[in-house]
């Protein structure tokens, strides 16, 4: 090959390299981006967590009984410290703001509720995204949700989730990590999912006895950190002892109190069957 050629090709190839895309962190406006995978075996099989169960409230600050399912799921939370972990997803007509109010509606609210075949009123909540025998939905009322909850906390999950993160407080950059263990075999493929709650915060809230201007409003969906349907996780097959590693990046925007901030985790079906096998959290700072 001549001089000149070898040049050329090297020029090209240069080119080319400096060209590959490389995946910025996205915003806090749009989804985190995973930046990284691995999958692997464990030779000793971890003991398994307590169950974590997940309870999807879905409410809105127009919604005059909500206020009685707040309080319904704080009641819970207080009898099982740490193993309740509680969304409230703003949708439908009662979510709509009081003029001048902050929305805490998201474009995926609504989508979500579909996703679980949608409600028949407000309040109402998903445990565990399970359809349990007797019932025509998993979206049910909130004087239901005491008596599933306890059910699943009872039952052994094969999974476990543990959260590492990293938050710089300067770029407000948040990196984490999820390491999915499992301590049983699944037969069935398995999706992660991801949420960003906030916690705290006051605003109006219709309740019996008018509008509450100063109501603080607790875990509050704020964004969804992976794909609607959940991320895959990637692995040839969930024996015991397979590990699975997710690595998140995100960039949160100046309109969040990352003091109030919260990632809840869930490792769950998608299908027909879309139950959750266990749930976690990390606090963002």
């Amino acid at each position: 090959m001549g001089m000149k050629r070898l040049l050329i090709l090297l020029v090209v190839t240069l080119w080319i390299q400096s060209c590959k895309e490389v995946g910025p962190n996205v915003d806090i406006d749009g989804t985190s981006s995973l930046s990284g995978d691995t999958t692997y075996l464990e030779s000793n099989v971890a003991a398994s967590q307590d169950r974590v169960v997940l309870l999807e409230e879905f409410t809105g600050v127009r919604c005059v009984n909500c206020p009685r399912a707040h309080a319904t799921i704080k009641q819970i939370q207080t009898a099982h410290p740490g193993r309740v972990l509680a969304v409230g997803i703003h949708t439908g007509i009662f979510a709509q703001p009081y003029t001048g109010r902050p929305d805490f509606k998201i474009p995926e609210g609504n989508a979500i509720e579909q996703a679980l075949n949608g409600a028949q009123g407000y309040p109402s909540g998903a445990v565990d995204r399970t359809l349990f025998a007797g019932e025509s939905r998993i979206i049910i009322g909130d004087n239901k949700w005491s008596n599933y909850v306890n059910d699943h906390l009872a039952v052994a999950t094969p999974v476990n989730i543990n959260l590492a993160k990293a938050y710089n407080a300067a770029s407000r950059q948040l990196d984490f990590t999820a390491t999915i263990r499992l301590t049983a075999a699944y037969a069935e493929n398995l999706y992660f999912s991801a949420y960003l709650i906030e916690d705290d915060i006051i605003d109006y809230q219709l309740t019996p006895t008018g509008i509450d201007s100063s109501y603080s409003h607790t875990h509050v969906l704020r964004k969804l950190l992976t794909p609607l349907s959940g991320q895959q996780l990637n692995a040839p097959s969930f024996t015991a002892g397979r590990v699975v590693v997710q690595r998140y990046s995100l960039t949160i925007g100046p309109a969040f109190n990352v003091a109030n901030l919260k990632i809840i985790a869930f490792v769950h079906n998608n299908g027909t069957n879309k139950s959750v096998l266990h749930a976690a959290y990390s606090l963002v700072e």
